[in-house]
């Protein structure tokens, strides 16, 4: 049995900010679960962060109240957390009497989902995050697939496939195939874990099971087993690591930053050399990312 751990990056509507929407499924051994989720955990620990959820692009933001902080750096990990509670108390305080409703509204947001990491300078939040990235490429076991889509670019073959729909079929058809390469005298299955996102939830349900009694437009489904599960990312360390991945990916897309991404590519699944895990949709026929790259080279158009 493998789990494969599934999250999102970017947003998925054609006029949201992001200039990709990126899909990511993890996929591990069922007996390796306690191994990896360990690892996690002892990391975790050793930056003081053992009961919270890591949220990649919230830790890898500036936190300006820090450097309001005189010797911020040389704070022991409570003291530092105290100090930017009562600067950014203070500043909720001059938001409420000086700035609209809705701009405290995003302040508070911006907080809440940031405490957690507020006892660690950038530059600790950033190696927390390598390290994480490190420990996945770390595991020969694991298989990454991922699906990056364009949104510039995205032109479906149906007016109804959404950069959501698509992206999920892509990688149940390449986990399907991945599951079947790997099955010998004994079959293999597989189970989809995803992050609980209410706007989705239910048309990736419908979806899974159109494609156990359909298959998908490239593939029957024979060795994914039911339909999603949804779960809650704060309580789930492994679709944190999703997560991550899904940063990664689209980092080095919208940003040209390849320094995350090339640790997580290492477990991409691979056929040989060639990189089948990983697709990069856009109607760019010039496009010079690694894997635009390597399929015109496999398709004789380099």
């Amino acid at each position: 049995m493998r789990l494969f751990y599934l999250d999102e990056s970017g947003n998925p509507e054609l006029s949201g900010a992001s200039d990709s929407y990126v899909l990511v499924a993890v996929g591990i051994p069922i007996e390796k679960w306690t191994a990896c989720d360990k690892a996690i955990n002892q990391l975790k620990a050793s930056y003081n962060l053992l009961s919270s959820e890591i949220h990649t692009a919230w830790m890898l933001r500036s936190y300006r109240e820090q450097q309001e902080i005189e010797g911020f750096d040389s704070m022991p990990h409570e003291e530092r957390r105290q100090a930017v509670i009562r600067v950014r108390e203070q500043k909720v305080q001059n938001y409420k009497a000086n700035k609209s409703p809705q701009a405290l509204k995003s302040l508070k947001k911006i907080y809440k989902n940031t405490e957690p990491y507020i006892h660690l300078t950038y530059s600790e939040r950033e190696r927390f995050i390598f390290d994480l990235a490190a420990r996945v490429k770390s595991w020969s076991f694991a298989r990454i697939f991922a699906e990056v889509i364009d949104k510039k670019d995205y032109r479906p073959p149906k007016p109804d496939l959404t950069p959501e729909v698509q992206a999920f079929e892509r990688i149940v058809t390449r986990i399907e195939k991945y599951l079947s390469h790997i099955s010998n005298e004994q079959k293999v299955y597989g189970l989809l874990i995803h992050d609980e996102c209410e706007s989705v939830t239910a048309s990736h349900v419908c979806n899974m099971k159109r494609y156990h009694r359909r298959g998908t437009f490239k593939s029957e489904i024979k060795h994914i087993i039911e339909t999603p599960l949804f779960v809650s990312s704060d309580h789930t360390n492994m679709v944190q690591i999703a997560d991550c991945c899904a940063y990664a990916l689209r980092r080095y897309y919208d940003s040209a930053d390849a320094a995350l991404y090339t640790p997580i590519k290492a477990r991409a699944d691979k056929i040989g050399s060639d990189i089948v895990g990983f697709n990069h949709y856009t109607s760019n026929n010039r496009c010079e990312c690694d894997l635009c790259k390597a399929k015109r080279k496999r398709q004789g158009k380099a």
